[in-house]
């Protein structure tokens, strides 16, 4: 059965840099730091044993600009493998590490979560050309799915663009989370546990690597 260690990317946060460390030791590891989430001093992100691949996440949520800048900034010196920036409200932030990204080997995911609807496809288009002309990497598309139709734009991106993450929330585009892995996406997201759930319809490591295979084998 394949291996989905490092396809599937685990959102997790902690309360201390010593339960960090324990579970960033683990082999074939891929996470998500919600570094927002995370009771951890901006002086730890540099004592942190980084995983086989990981992405540094920092929202707003009651976080200061300049805390900010500068939780993003001890990232990039650690070398983390991606960070991740809203491009509709973090612009300053995009502009501001442009020059730190130009000297690291960090790539940039660019994304957008829209917790309501999912736009049309034209809107859709242009929300990955806005996250490429950025300079994404890699553009992180993110809608919500009322209706079945809402999911099939959603993977209608595939067909006309490379280097995107895009799936969308609720129990309708659970399935998404999965199926993205067959069209093209380099990665999808889940749960580190079920406790740990952030967004509706998201699944854990287990519960997405199995819909994935039931999928994979038309099973689904």
């Amino acid at each position: 059965m394949e291996d989905l260690s490092l396809r599937i990317c685990r959102s997790v946060h902690f309360n201390s840099l010593e339960s960090a460390n324990e579970i960033f030791s683990t082999p074939k590891l891929f996470a998500e730091l919600r570094f927002d989430l995370s009771s951890i001093s901006l002086e730890s992100i540099s004592k942190l044993i980084l995983p086989e691949k990981l992405i540094f996440t920092c929202r707003p949520n009651s976080w200061s600009y300049n805390k900010r800048l500068k939780a993003y900034s001890l990232a990039l010196e650690s070398e983390v493998d991606y960070i991740d920036l809203d491009f509709e409200t973090d612009f300053d932030l995009i502009r501001d590490l442009k020059s730190e990204m130009s000297l690291s080997n960090t790539q940039l995911i660019l994304s957008q979560h829209n917790y309501a609807l999912t736009p049309n496809y034209m809107q859709l288009q242009e929300s990955v050309y806005k996250a490429f002309d950025l300079g994404a990497d890699i553009a992180k598309i993110i809608t919500t799915a009322s209706v079945t139709s809402d999911v099939d734009r959603v993977y209608s991106l595939y067909q006309r663009f490379d280097d995107i993450v895009a799936f969308a929330m609720g129990e309708k585009g659970r399935e998404s989370r999965a199926k993205i892995l067959t069209l093209g996406a380099p990665f999808t997201y889940a749960a580190f546990s079920e406790q740990e759930k952030t967004a509706p319809g998201q699944m854990d490591f287990q519960q997405t690597a199995d819909l994935y295979h039931r999928i994979k084998t038309g099973r689904i």
